[in-house]
């Protein structure tokens, strides 16, 4: 019998999470068919696209308001459809303040939830954690220092696995492909995959990037441009016009603008190619960590986010390679900084040798603690809640006795 599976990503990440997934899934449960919020990779793994994460990507406290409007519009169609298909169970992927939300409007309907990846209630919401225990039934997280705070508050949680372990084992390092000079030492700028990111932090790793050039002339450089950014983003703040790619081909493109390389595509291989690296703080820096690449953290926010996010948020670091470790093991930089204090780390990270090993040697052993297999470890795991006999969602109301919309209302 055919088994129906709602699945919802909000952004970039969250579509590549679900599209391994699924992948996964259609192997465990040749029976299921899924629809949703969906972007490429979950086209790809087949899934029925209700609405595109496109529509849903926006980030932070003063723009998720901006949008409001227009998201509580597509919660209302969207539940309407979910209304008309009925799935057997639903699994949310990352994006919280959405799913949170979705979460309890589809218990009330008393679909079984899946929340895949944890909201990062332990750094802005520990109050918040009776919300996901009311919106989900059970939590299949990908970070290792959750399942303890999670679990002391009766929230149902499996650390299943962290995806850039499995992202960070296919990574060759190697400079060919990017046209580097393997002589060199380079320095690797990772300014983030959102638009207000690249326009905040770009600006002040080119400041770095020129107190490098005078601290030492013979250093290279490149920028990683994400894939779902245009590349005149790019080229506007590097404040030039782009020329024919030297490399064009398979997601990558390189274009080689004197002292920096501008590279598309391919991250995690250019971190790996990287003697020392800048990376904005989030996922891509467990990435950075996983591929053994020294690196530092950088962050900037609009001002009034970054007020409310000071009050809100109470953790002694900012990045998850902090956090994992349980200790300052890279350097953060954080709102106000200049290029100054980012190109002396990054030359110490590059070029003192005791100082790189010590590094070099903390994130092997960080390494160590996080589990690889993601995707394959969470599919088994929703397969065999389902096998053994999904528990109806006790909620508000039955679904079929459920106003449309009730829980978006409230």
């Amino acid at each position: 019998m055919t088994v129906r599976v709602f699945v919802s990503a909000g952004e970039p990440s969250g579509d590549l999470l679900a599209g391994e997934l699924l992948e996964h899934l259609k192997i465990l449960m040749p029976d299921a068919e899924f629809f949703g919020i969906c972007g490429a990779r979950m086209r790809q793994a087949g899934c029925e696209e209700l609405f595109s994460i496109e529509e849903l990507s926006v980030m932070g406290f003063v723009e998720v308001l901006k949008h409001l409007s227009y998201i509580k519009r597509l919660e209302f169609s969207l539940l309407e459809e979910i209304d008309r298909q009925k799935p057997d169970f639903a699994i949310l992927v990352d994006y919280p303040g959405f799913h949170l939300r979705l979460g309890d409007a589809l218990k009330l309907r008393g679909t079984f939830v899946f929340q895949y990846v944890a909201p990062q209630l332990w750094a802005w919401g520990e109050k918040r954690t009776k919300v996901l225990k009311h919106s989900t039934d059970e939590v299949l997280g990908i970070m290792p220092f959750e399942e303890e705070f999670f679990r002391q508050r009766d929230v149902n949680y499996t650390y299943v696995g962290t995806p850039q372990v499995d992202r960070a084992a296919v990574a060759s390092g190697e400079r060919q492909r990017f046209g580097l000079d393997a002589t060199k030492k380079i320095i690797g700028f990772f300014p983030g995959s959102r638009r207000g990111e690249i326009q905040r932090l770009l600006p002040r790793m080119l400041a770095g990037r020129e107190e490098l050039r005078r601290l030492d002339p013979n250093l290279h450089f490149v920028v990683s441009a994400a894939p779902n950014l245009p590349l005149e983003l790019f080229a506007q703040q590097l404040g030039i016009s782009l020329p024919a790619p030297a490399v064009d081909h398979a997601g990558l493109k390189v274009f080689h603008l004197g002292d920096t390389t501008l590279v598309q595509g391919q991250s995690i291989h250019l971190m790996k190619a990287s003697d020392a690296a800048l990376v904005t703080s989030g996922t891509a820096t467990l990435e950075c960590a996983l591929v053994g690449t020294p690196m530092a953290v950088a962050y900037v926010m609009q001002n009034l986010s970054y007020k409310l996010a000071k009050h809100f948020v109470k953790l002694p670091h900012i990045s998850l390679v902090n956090l994992v470790a349980g200790h300052r093991l890279v350097e953060e930089f954080v709102q106000t900084f200049s290029g100054q204090e980012l190109a002396l780390e990054l030359l110490k990270l590059a070029q003192e040798p005791d100082y790189r090993s010590t590094k070099k040697l903390a994130l092997e052993a960080l390494n160590e603690r996080l589990k690889g297999n993601l995707a394959q470890k969470a599919a088994e795991t929703i397969e065999s809640c389902y096998r053994s006999g999904l528990p109806r969602s006790r909620h508000l109301a039955d679904r079929n006795q459920t106003p449309l919309i009730t829980a978006t209302n409230k």
